[in-house]
């Protein structure tokens, strides 16, 4: 699942939101693609440098695409974008 229904949205609204969480996570994807390993500040910098999106639906993605086993957590961390450390994700081989 791709888009968590937190506010009970129904019919198209439901639809929409899960469309956009699925291209959302196929942009994201790429990014990794791209880059290989990353934070999520990392991947949301690269991703809105095209789109406007919140720091918490990249992490979303990433979360998701760890789930499905696209992604693996790393043991590493670096500084992110609000001084506190983030995991590291990479690209699952």
């Amino acid at each position: 699942m791709s888009y968590y229904n937190t506010t009970n949205l129904t019919g198209t609204e439901l639809d929409d939101s899960h469309e956009k969480s699925q291209r959302q996570e196929y942009i994201v994807l790429g990014i990794f693609q791209r880059h290989k390993e990353l934070t999520a500040s990392d991947a949301w910098s690269y991703y809105t440098a095209r789109k406007r999106a919140p720091l918490t639906s990249i992490r979303r993605s990433i979360t998701n695409l760890t789930t499905d086993g696209h992604l693996k957590k790393t043991d590493r961390q670096k500084i992110g974008m609000y001084g506190k450390p983030e995991y590291i994700y990479e690209l699952n081989a």
